[in-house]
């Protein structure tokens, strides 16, 4: 904590904020006596605030995060955010939060990069770095540990899509009407599984062809935006028939009762073996597959991201690489005659 004067005449007052980083801020004077009085007086502050802090030990604050949580996350979010914290609490111990500096985050990352993977590391580190931000501003914590530890870096994967050929092998295998109907508007409409278990026949507009992808009581969206997916003929025409029998408000469902994700997933992975297709393939890649067949049919990258419902179009961008043609033709409609 320093102070300089700037070329209009006043002091500024130089900090290391609560991230950890440097900031600055006018004393309002041209005189070296009061800008030494607003240091004095920042400093006081700054020590009150510090002894105002609250003190946790970090399965406390886990306990208080969680509950946060079930407010502003998925379930699959909530279920990822419990398990980041769980193995923070099995490498560094339930010691009190302040104590968690650069070494111990440091090692917890290492840790997981050996026993998991990068991907699963990343993934620990975004949510305990947003964690920790709260405890922030719940007055836990002065500063974040994480801002001084570097995020985990993961090597570009494509995504796993079925082929059309592998597609008309895995259908043959599924013998479940409903399942097999399930699969079909997964391909089909590039819905996400929360999506699609949480779907309800009030969310279908049969005049104009929609499905409308929104939040209710007990899910969210990925993104906590609604979006509208446009049906083809083949969903549309599967849609009319199945309601002419359903039994629930809900599209797809047990008795009457929501799919369970991991029922759905793991009975997925069943016939993906069974068919003898890549056991890489999982339910997904339904999704993956959408996608990556509109873009080799020349889809635009906005349009897939559209459907998609990806906030950035950056996330979509992965399926780049499946267009290189049509970008060979975009480029050759550049052309200067030359004499």
């Amino acid at each position: 904590m320093f102070l300089s004067k700037r070329s209009n005449g006043l002091y500024y007052l130089w900090f290391t904020n609560a991230d950890g980083n440097k900031q600055k801020v006018s004393t309002g004077s041209s005189l070296k006596s009061d800008a030494v009085k607003f240091l004095r007086e920042f400093k006081e502050e700054n020590v009150r605030v510090r002894q105002t802090k609250i003190t946790k030990t970090l399965n406390e604050f886990f306990a208080d995060y969680m509950q946060h949580s079930q407010s502003i996350h998925t379930l699959k979010t909530q279920h990822s955010v419990k398990n980041a914290f769980r193995e923070l609490l099995r490498i560094v111990g339930d010691v009190r939060l302040d104590k968690i500096g650069v070494r111990e985050l440091e090692r917890f990352i290492a840790q997981k990069k050996t026993e998991a993977s990068e991907w699963t590391a990343r993934k620990y580190y975004i949510h305990l770095a947003s964690a920790f931000q709260t405890a922030i501003r719940w007055n836990y914590l002065v500063s974040n540990p994480f801002k001084k530890v570097a995020k985990p870096k993961t090597t570009e994967t494509m995504p796993q899509y079925f082929s059309k050929d592998e597609m008309r092998k895995l259908l043959d295998t599924i013998e479940r009407v409903e399942y097999r109907e399930l699969c079909l508007v997964a391909l089909y409409t590039g819905l996400r599984l929360g999506e699609l278990i949480n779907l309800q026949w009030s969310d279908i507009d049969f005049l104009n062809r929609i499905v409308l992808v929104r939040s209710r009581e007990g899910f969210t969206t990925k993104s906590r935006k609604n979006r509208t997916v446009p049906l083809n003929d083949m969903v549309y025409n599967l849609f009319l028939n199945m309601k002419e029998s359903a039994s629930s408000e809900l599209v797809f469902h047990s008795r009457g009762k929501r799919l369970s994700e991991i029922w759905v997933s793991k009975t997925f992975k069943m016939y993906v073996r069974k068919a003898g297709l890549n056991e890489r393939l999982h339910f997904h890649s339904l999704r993956h597959t959408f996608a990556s067949w509109l873009v080799q049919e020349g889809v635009s990258l906005y349009e897939v991201q559209k459907l998609l419902g990806h906030s950035n179009i950056s996330v979509t961008q992965v399926y780049a690489h499946l267009q290189p043609e049509r970008l060979h033709d975009t480029v050759n409609k550049i052309f200067v005659p030359m004499n």
